[in-house]
């Protein structure tokens, strides 16, 4: 029997998925993580699967229009995309990810709509949720934005990130909501079961908080990172890169007492061949005289397959390289070329025909090794851990001017705290336009940047040694946490629907007996 109306369930959907945005940066009110998935929980209660199926998709219309808004942005303003299209392209994603709740929604009905409000019904909506986010994650390439565990950076389940990873964090946070809900609707001896769990996890909470999962191993290093401030019109523009090099060349030239200067993704616009014999032996000599490694974004190109590569160097002791592997679609390369040519024609993204790397995620520098990631890929936990036990520390170098002045850069810089804590290893990030910042194992912020403004963000880092749960397994352990926990919700449904069965035919039994 529902608790409310059929009109107050969907307002409340609606509401919950509106306010959920604000969990996340720049809001960064993590509690709402705990509460919108709770009052759609509350609104889903002996709900049919149709009305469920309903309820979901309203909550994830709403909630990735308002979250995801700025792919607008990214699609019209500099992808010169027409608006039609642009408000196409957007809804149709919107619509896709609003599915994903949805189905939720009308699993979770099925399988709990007559004991939904109960430790069981808890574990079923909070399993459900995690399992769709996973899914998320990694189906048609994945895009796992926004999800509930990325809110978690300086929460009291701030610990459960390095051993179950954002998904766990995820899982956690939606279970911690139901369970509160619980105590408020539900029956008293389903309160006091409730109310015992979420003591306990508030232990094991306070507890893991206090773990520290790697250790410092070797002398602070100096870093600068270089924010140029190039807006994607002059980025691109030919007769602009002299200036741009210039540009980066002279902020670097300023800090050179620094041990390593990170330049953001393609911050040198052009082809690695192109500059390999003028611009490049220039910085090499200024590293070589002062000591400094230097890290630089750039696009490689292999003259024997014809691949063109988003990626990044590193020089001064030692030149390395690593191509992003992790591609953006429609950004960075067209899939179902053949049934996409229509949107190539009308948008206009420059370097949108670019070949994935391959090889794991590192590079040297100061004789150290270092976890690489290039923008976008910053937001697949299970492949930044790739470059575990041996990285030492994380960079991350993106171009968030694609986004313009939206939520999108905080959210990148939220997200990249996120791999920080998992790996226990401090986290460079050097951007554009904005927002660069130096992230410490436990997802502090040590230093950042102004949007829009040129600077340079300088700190000191200690290279970190040893392995989070989370490092070492991957999204395995809460993957088998859920598979275990779904096969007994599964065991459940079905014996208690054996039951019923059995319990409906008795009478008929009997009376062909008399």
């Amino acid at each position: 029997m529902p608790i409310l109306s059929s009109s107050v369930a969907f307002l409340l959907a609606a509401a919950a998925g509106a306010l959920l945005v604000c969990g996340f940066a720049p809001f960064s009110w993590w509690w709402l993580t705990l509460v919108c998935p709770a009052a759609l929980y509350v609104a889903l209660a002996g709900r049919s699967p149709g009305t469920a199926f309903l309820l979901g998709l309203v909550f994830g219309l709403v909630f990735f229009g308002l979250g995801i808004s700025w792919t607008f942005n990214s699609i019209h303003e500099y992808g010169h995309a027409p608006v039609w299209l642009g408000i196409f392209l957007v809804t149709l994603l919107v619509a896709v990810l609003a599915l994903f709740p949805a189905v939720s929604a009308l699993l979770f009905s099925k399988l709990c709509s007559d004991q939904a409000l109960c430790l069981r019904g808890a574990l079923a909506f909070a399993t459900l949720w995690t399992i769709s986010e996973w899914v998320r994650g990694w189906i048609f390439t994945g895009f796992p934005w926004l999800l509930m565990g990325h809110a978690h950076h300086s929460s009291p389940l701030q610990g459960v990130v390095p051993i179950l990873g954002s998904y766990g964090a995820s899982w956690v946070a939606v279970l911690t909501g139901c369970l509160a809900a619980v105590l408020v609707f539900a029956a008293v001896r389903k309160k006091l079961v409730s109310l015992a769990v979420l003591v306990l996890a508030a232990v094991l909470m306070l507890v893991t908080r206090q773990l520290a999962w790697t250790t410092p191993a070797g002398e602070p290093l100096g870093i600068a990172l270089i924010q140029g401030n190039i807006s994607q019109e002059e980025k691109w523009d030919r007769t602009k890169h002299a200036g741009i090099l210039n540009r980066y060349k002279q902020l670097s030239e300023a800090n050179l007492d620094a041990e390593i200067i990170v330049w953001p993704e393609s911050a040198i616009p052009t082809y690695f061949y192109k500059v390999r014999d003028s611009f490049i032996p220039d910085l090499e000599e200024i590293a070589k005289e002062s000591g400094t490694d230097f890290l630089v974004g750039l696009f490689t190109y292999d003259q024997l397959t014809g691949g063109v590569y988003n990626s990044l160097m590193t020089f001064g002791e030692e030149r390395s390289f690593y191509s992003k592997r992790r591609l953006v679609p429609f950004g960075e390369y067209i899939p179902f070329r053949d049934l996409a040519t229509f949107l190539a024609r009308h948008i206009d993204l420059p370097m949108s025909d670019i070949s994935a790397g391959k090889g794991r995620p590192l590079v040297k520098l100061k004789g150290y090794l270092v976890g690489a990631s290039i923008c976008y890929e910053v937001v697949y936990g299970n492949e930044i851990i790739e470059a575990m036990p041996e990285a030492d520390f994380l960079v991350n170098i993106s171009n968030d001017a694609w986004f313009g002045d939206s939520y999108a850069p905080e959210q990148h810089l939220e997200i990249s705290r996120s791999r920080a804590i998992e790996s226990g290893r401090y986290l460079l990030r050097a951007t554009s336009t904005g927002i660069s910042a130096v992230i410490d194992p436990k997802g502090l912020i040590v230093a950042r940047s102004s949007q829009f403004q040129e600077d340079v963000v300088r700190a000191n880092i200690r290279p970190h040694e040893g392995q989070t749960p989370y490092s070492r397994l991957g999204n395995w352990t809460i993957l088998a946490i859920l598979s275990c926990i779904s096969l007994i919700i599964l065991l459940c449904h079905w014996h208690r629907t054996r039951s019923k069965t059995l319990s409906l035919n008795r009478p008929d039994r009997e009376m062909r007996h008399s």
